[in-house]
C-alpha cells in the first residue's frame, strides 16, 4: 500500500512545485481550453507531465469517458510505474473532472483519489491545469502531448 499511497499523495498534493502561476501564464497569453477544444486537441493522445512533488504522469483520456496510464514518483523513477485509472467527465462551467485510482501490487492496495475538476490552458503547444480561472496567484502543471 505504501507505494500507491505515495502515487497518490503526489499526484494530490496542494501544488506546492508547480511550474508557475495562473498570473504568469495568462500575461504570457495563455488561453483557456474549451470542452470542445479539450475533446479535440487531448482526448485519444498521451499527455505527459510532472506531478506537483516531482514525479510524473502519462495518461490517455479516452473517448468513452475513461482515463488509462502511468505514474512514477520521483522516488520511484527506476521501478515500473503504478498503473492509473479512472474516468473524466466536464461540468457546467467547462472545467475536466477527474476520479483517479492507482493500482496496487501484491504488497499494497489500489488507492482511489477524491473526485477533482480543473481549468485547462494552453500556451503556445504546451497545456495547463489549475484549479482555478481566476486566482492569479494559484499554481499550474504542464502537460505536452507526446509524439
Amino acid at each position: 500500500m505504501r507505494s500507491a499511497l505515495l502515487i497518490a499523495t503526489l499526484m494530490w498534493t496542494p501544488f506546492a512545485l508547480a511550474q508557475s502561476t495562473l498570473g504568469a501564464l495568462l500575461d504570457a497569453g495563455a488561453k483557456r481550453v474549451s470542452v470542445a477544444q479539450f475533446k479535440d486537441e487531448l482526448v485519444q493522445r498521451i499527455i505527459s507531465g510532472p506531478t506537483a512533488t516531482g514525479g510524473t504522469l502519462e495518461l490517455i483520456y479516452a473517448t468513452n469517458g475513461t482515463i488509462a496510464g502511468a505514474g512514477l514518483a520521483r522516488a520511484q523513477q527506476v521501478t515500473p510505474p503504478a498503473g492509473v485509472r479512472g474516468e473524466w467527465t466536464t461540468d457546467e462551467v467547462g472545467r475536466i473532472c477527474t476520479i483517479m485510482r492507482i493500482s496496487g501490487t501484491a504488497a499494497t492496495l489500489p488507492v482511489e483519489l477524491p473526485p477533482r475538476c480543473q481549468y485547462w490552458f494552453k500556451f503556445d503547444n504546451k497545456y495547463f491545469l489549475s484549479d482555478s480561472d481566476t486566482d492569479r496567484s494559484a499554481k499550474v502543471l504542464s502537460r505536452t502531448i507526446k509524439q
